[in-house]
């Protein structure tokens, strides 16, 4: 896959509640980084991201992501990615629209692209 394809992949596979095909879309490098939109949503270290995807799908369901702007530049081994979406979902049952805002940062690990960095906060809404 290319960047493109993998980044919207990650995306397809939070929408469909993958969380094996999102862990394994995550570098399990040392220095891999997820930091989320609550106080101690973070994660450090490849090795923790399936718990946590696997919490996250656990907890989020009917989600929908409408993409308002998707960017990604690719250097080499290196790629980086900045959108703007709004999500619709229940979390813990309860309904919920979110303006998001993610950046990430992809390395190219034996001619696969994977994660190294994501990082989301929420917008003001339009």
């Amino acid at each position: 896959m290319d960047v493109y394809q993998t980044v919207r992949t990650y995306f397809d596979a939070l929408i469909a509640g993958d969380a094996n095909r999102l862990t394994e879309m995550m570098s399990l490098a040392d220095h891999y980084v997820k930091i989320g939109t609550e106080p101690d949503e973070h994660i450090e270290g490849g090795e923790n991201a399936r718990d946590y995807y696997q919490h996250i799908v656990a907890n989020a369901a009917d989600i929908a992501i409408e993409y308002e702007h998707l960017d990604l530049q690719e250097r080499r081994d290196v790629a980086w990615f900045y959108t703007r979406q709004i999500w619709r979902l229940k979390w813990l049952g309860n309904p919920e629209e979110l303006a998001v805002r993610l950046t990430g940062v992809l390395e190219k690990e034996d001619k696969t692209w994977r994660f190294v960095q994501i990082h989301a906060s929420i917008g003001v809404p339009a």
